[in-house]
């Protein structure tokens, strides 16, 4: 497989904001380890094996992990940076928001690049052709949850997330689909192993 990582912490950068919703309020963030049942809340899970097996996983008590939001796309190559695998034409590819369930981790910009550029090489090991993992690093806030906050609880805690881009490439739509599954079920265990070193 192929990886690489990026930092993407610019003051013009996305972060990862917890809780989040849309504007119709439809999709939303969904706490995964509070409620594992909530799975079947999540639009990817329900229509992709592969997402809700690593939603689960990722979510587990024991994993040091937790995430914050998700999505797939499918999309003819033309319309996807594949330089460096231009023989492809579609590619299936989706993200998952990673955090540490750990305040300090959370918190420490070099422990969690340390991270990042651990999973990258974890990734990198793994034989699977026409797949692509890219890893990036992002500032993240997590705001209290609803209720009646306590003073220490009234501004929001500041940190980072990684977001896991995950991707498959196929002569046909569905091609790219089953190569995306290996890849994702494939980083399923080592991201799960790894947050717990």
């Amino acid at each position: 497989m192929q990886s690489d990582w990026t930092v993407a912490c610019a003051a013009d950068d996305p972060e990862v904001v917890i809780p989040w919703a849309g504007k119709d309020r439809l999709l939303r963030f969904v706490d995964l380890r509070q409620s594992p049942e909530a799975l079947q809340e999540i639009p990817e899970a329900e229509e992709f094996p592969c997402v809700a097996e690593a939603l689960r996983r990722w979510n587990q008590p024991g994993t040091g992990l937790f995430t914050a939001k998700c999505d797939v796309w499918s999309y003819p190559a033309k319309l996807f940076d594949a330089e460096d695998l231009p023989e492809f034409a579609f590619a299936r590819g989706s993200y998952i928001d990673l955090l540490s369930t750990d305040a300090a981790t959370f918190a420490s910009f070099e422990t969690c690049e340390r991270q990042l550029r651990a999973w990258t090489e974890i990734s990198r090991s793994i034989e699977l052709p026409a797949c692509r993992a890219e890893w990036t690093l992002r500032p993240a806030r997590i705001f209290p949850a609803s209720g009646e906050p306590s003073p220490t609880q009234c501004s929001p805690q500041h940190g980072y997330a990684t977001t896991l881009y995950t991707w498959g490439y196929g002569d046909s739509p569905e091609a790219a689909a089953t190569y995306w599954d290996a890849a994702l079920r494939a980083l399923i265990e080592p991201v799960s192993t790894f947050s717990r070193s």
